[in-house]
């Protein structure tokens, strides 16, 4: 049941970044999780859009506060899997406004 649960989340969140996100956002085909990655585009800034989605009610985490070094991964830890449908697109939509004011600024 749980693994069902996930997967219908999953999809949700990958339908919707696919539609909302794209040019902005990339997230690879996950087959299984509670979280996934998703990649930003270049010129967007993860911990600007933190900041910016969680101020929308969003909470991402940049992928950069869990490597070591110099090199810089510029992405966002997405969950989804405590997550409702109807809570999904919200949030999507949500992220896509962070995203597109941190492209901007």
């Amino acid at each position: 049941r749980m693994r069902e649960l996930y997967a219908e989340r999953r999809a949700v969140l990958l339908d919707c970044a696919r539609r909302r996100l794209a040019g902005l956002l990339e997230i690879p085909g996950v087959d299984a999780g509670m979280q996934t990655v998703g990649w930003l585009k270049r010129g967007i800034d993860a911990e600007r859009v933190a900041a910016a989605a969680g101020k929308l009610g969003v909470e991402v985490v940049p992928l950069s506060r869990y490597a070591l070094g110099r090199r810089r991964m510029n992405g966002i830890i997405l969950g989804f899997a405590a997550v409702e449908p109807r809570e999904i697109r919200r949030g999507v939509e949500q992220l896509a406004m962070a995203l597109e004011h941190c492209r901007r600024s």
